[in-house]
């Protein structure tokens, strides 16, 4: 590999347990003193499981892994000491409980007392602790739980004025930000009495985003964004504001400090591809760290034993990799797999600057069909990381070219804010602006591309499908919704806020008009399929079946114009992790004309 990546040979690596291969894993999280890892991990078949990491000199250990039992979407885990993970989830009414999962399927489930819900925390190493509790809602308090193992237990810490956020456990403090009166500002909860003391950081508001060895990583507000400084943990010296920068364009994520305290570990986005830089706070010293194109998350542990980050490429799923204290490449637990498939960046001519896609498969010039894919969100974005459904779309033949419009992140804040007040706007220019690109420099005589979307990705790709119908050869939408405000009206109180936020509510003006899928449906004259989870709790199934009514009354013929599978036992991610989900495997027939995409997998004989 020519990047200098190292991965483990066989014999020095623990391999992922027999069985089904784990195609996505998420909800990472690590413990206190950084020696230990959980997670969700899902396999092909859709299965979920908890795994637990041992992080050690010679890298990450996989030393526990068994069923969650629990909805994955709504779960969080934490390492316990040993090779035990703590999960906790809500059930029906919203009730939250807590398991201990062990080796041997070993669970045992404890119910939260009281109506507020409690995000988890790891406990200080060897407290007697399980976890902290930090209480959530909408109280004009925050109240910190220690969760204990006997029992176990709740018992009340502190009851503190204001919301706590964040949470960085070091010994018998924790820092946390506390938002009070609109102002946020660094504090320090003692465990041991139970009291809150605000960090001496200067006047001004203020974010914790790492400590270590008694220092303390800040953000502080500047006018042309945020400004970093090392406050002290102890002591009343002012904070140092941190010199030098990843030299690199893109969004920065502080992501921790070395045990010494003397090392930033940055994460910068750029674009669809992740940079990692260690940066000298006082000299301004930077050094990239040698990784292969791919995608990191935000959220990292660093110990004597080396820095910890959850990555992904095309070719493998995300897995924990490390940096060794004396390295200067990623390294990683296991190798590519066979059977998966590179991906690639290229820029295309957005209708107002440049627009970034993920490609995968053969050249889009002269391959024999195309897909463009368009993401959920619309803040969210395509990137390096493994993609089951895209790995088992490119895989069947076509060029796929997953495209980051705007509206997507990692690629500034102009790009990500356009569609703000304006969904449907600026983003479908630039799907419409790509499309008659790929047309033109395809030529005459070759099939035009088909579209696929999936949540906002799904809603954008039917307004595309409707204003340009003779553009395409076919059109997918997993779980879309017909607008911004029926979302509103129709969703979850956390979709609500989502749509209040990025101001989906405000209707276009221009000549196209109003951004409704149902009145823009007469326009839907290429192939189209429809799918939707029956328990879709983020994008009500009513949409989909209100859309199918519609076409139905245009005298489009079901089965026939068009397709529509509603599955009666998935929710919002309709279409499975599997690179072999029979859902899957319908979305990619349908998409690149090889037949009629079938019932639900539930009505099969």
């Amino acid at each position: 590999m020519s990047t200098g990546t190292a991965v483990r040979p066989p014999d020095d690596r623990r391999a992922v347990p027999a069985g089904a291969e784990v195609t996505v894993r998420t909800s990472f999280c690590f413990s206190a003193d950084g020696l230990r890892a959980a997670c969700v991990a899902t396999d092909t078949d859709g299965r979920h499981f908890a795994e637990g990491w041992r992080l050690a000199d010679r890298g990450p250990r996989l030393d526990l892994r068994t069923s969650l039992g629990s909805d994955p979407t709504w779960t969080q885990l934490l390492p316990l000491d040993g090779t035990d993970v703590l999960v906790s989830w809500y059930g029906k009414g919203g009730a939250q409980s807590l398991a201990r999962l062990g080796a041997g399927g070993r669970r045992d489930v404890v119910p939260v007392p009281g109506g507020r819900p409690l995000r988890l925390l790891p406990a200080p190493a060897g407290s007697g602790l399980l976890a902290l509790g930090v209480s959530g809602g909408a109280a004009p308090d925050t109240v910190v739980t220690a969760v204990r193992e006997d029992g176990p237990r709740f018992e009340e810490v502190a009851r503190v004025p204001g919301s706590l956020l964040g949470g960085i456990v070091l010994g018998h403090r924790v820092l946390f930000t506390r938002l009070l009166d609109g102002v946020a500002r660094p504090v320090v909860l003692d465990l041991r009495v139970g009291a809150l003391l605000e960090l001496e950081t200067g006047p001004g508001p203020a974010h914790v985003l790492a400590a270590a060895a008694g220092r303390v990583l800040i953000a502080r507000p500047a006018p042309d964004g945020h400004r970093l400084a090392v406050a002290d943990l102890d002591g009343d010296a002012p904070p140092r504001e941190v010199h030098g920068d990843t030299g690199l364009p893109g969004v920065v994520h502080p992501l921790a400090m070395d045990p010494a305290g003397e090392l930033l570990a940055l994460l910068t986005t750029c674009g669809a591809r992740s940079f990692l830089t260690l940066l000298d706070p006082v000299s301004g010293t930077a050094r990239q760290v040698d990784l292969p194109p791919g995608d990191l998350l935000p959220t990292a542990a660093w110990t004597g034993h080396g820095l910890w980050l959850p990555y992904s490429d095309p070719g493998r799923p995300r897995t924990l990799a490390w940096v060794p204290p004396a390295g200067g490449a990623l390294e990683l637990p296991e190798p590519a797999r066979p059977g998966h498939l590179p991906a690639r960046l290229e820029t295309f001519a957005g209708a107002d600057g440049p627009v970034e896609a993920v490609l995968y498969g053969p050249d889009w010039r002269t391959a024999r069909q195309v897909v463009v894919a368009l993401h959920g969100g619309p803040n969210s974005r395509w990137t390096l990381a493994f993609d089951p459904f895209l790995q088992a779309l490119a895989a069947a033949g076509p060029a796929v070219i997953a495209l980051n419009q705007r509206g997507s992140t990692g690629y500034g804040a102009a790009h990500t804010l356009a569609v703000s007040g304006a969904w449907g706007g600026p983003d479908l220019a630039d799907v419409t602006a790509v499309t008659r690109f790929l047309i033109h420099e395809r030529g005459t005589g070759r099939e035009r591309p088909a579209l696929y979307g999936v949540s906002y990705g799904a809603y954008l790709a039917l307004l595309t499908a409707a204003v340009e119908p003779d553009a395409w050869s076919a059109c997918a939408a997993v779980a879309p919704f017909l607008s911004g405000p029926r979302l509103h009206a129709d969703g979850s109180a956390q979709v609500r806020s989502m749509v209040e936020r990025l101001d989906g509510l405000t209707t276009a003006q221009d000549r196209l008009g109003p951004r409704d899928v149902e009145r823009l449906a007469p326009g839907l004259a290429a192939p189209l399929l429809l799918v939707h989870g029956a328990r879709d709790d983020s994008v009500p199934v009513a949409h989909s079946r209100t859309l199918v009514a519609r076409l139905t009354a245009l005298g489009r013929r079901p089965g026939t114009d068009f397709h529509y599978l509603e599955l009666p036992d998935r929710g919002h991610a309709a279409l499975g992790t599997g690179t072999a989900d029979p859902v899957v495997a319908s979305v990619v027939r349908f998409l690149t004309g090889q037949g009629h995409p079938g019932p639900p997998p539930s009505e099969r004989g």
